[in-house]
This record gives structure tokens, sequence and C-alpha cells, in this order.
């Protein structure tokens, strides 16, 4: 079972998408695939300074947004990203606060995290990351 950053989601969108990546995610059981709130917080983001914004959205909308399951940030979610930043940021390894809540829903849930930025979660223990985009 799969948590999809935005960076993989929204490659179904882009003009010239990674084509092996958009095939896996194409061809995943949508039972298994998952995205967090703040996937869709950054998909808004990113479609509201765009300077086609409506546009945009309304490719978010019509090809991710109905593609996986959409987890909430709960008490649960909050209290583990609480807790991860503080270990990292203890042992001088910060973490960004939307890499922490992607990667505490992981493992709140028991995901493994589909991300081009590996590096970004290098420092999470226990949590499992693929990269789709290193696949041919």
């Amino acid at each position: 079972m799969f948590l999809v950053d935005t960076n993989v989601v929204s490659e179904l969108i882009r003009p010239r998408p990674h084509l092996p990546l958009v095939r896996r995610l194409l061809s995943t059981d949508p039972a298994v695939l998952f995205a967090s709130e703040i996937t869709r917080y950054e998909l808004r983001f990113g479609a509201a300074i765009h300077p086609k914004p409506s546009e945009v959205w309304s490719k978010v909308e019509r090809e991710i947004l109905p593609l996986p399951i959409w987890l909430p940030v709960d008490e649960k979610v909050s209290l583990a990203t609480a807790d991860l930043c503080a270990l990292l940021r203890k042992s001088g390894k910060p973490i960004e606060m939307p890499d922490a809540l992607l990667a505490a829903t992981a493992r709140v849930h028991d995901l493994v995290l589909v991300t081009r930025n590996v590096r970004h979660f290098q420092n999470v223990p226990g949590l499992a990351v693929e990269n789709w985009f290193s696949e041919e």
C-alpha cells in the first residue's frame, strides 16, 4: 500500500510527464493508493499561483483527485508529526513540515511513501520509501 507524494501525482498533468511513472501510477490498484490532505493543499496552492489557476485546478480535479484514497491529518498524524519533528530536530536533522506530515501519515497508516525526493526522508526512522521515477 502506497502514500503518493505531490511530485508523483502532479506528474499526471505535466506537459511532458515521466511516462514510466505515469504507467506505474495508473496501473496500481486504486485500493492501495493513498494521498494525504497535505498533497491536496500543495496541489491547490500550485494551481493558485499558476498563471492559469482555474485551468490547472480543473485538470487536478479531473485527473488527480479521483485517483487515490485521501487520508486526513487527524490526531494520530498530528501527534506522530510532532514527535518526528522533535526527534529529528534534537538529532540535528530537521525536516520541513509538509515532509514531516507525509512521513508521519505513511508511518501511522503503515504505507510506503512514493516520492521523487527520497533524500528529504532519509533520516526518518521506520519509513519505507520508493522512487518510481527511477524505474524505467
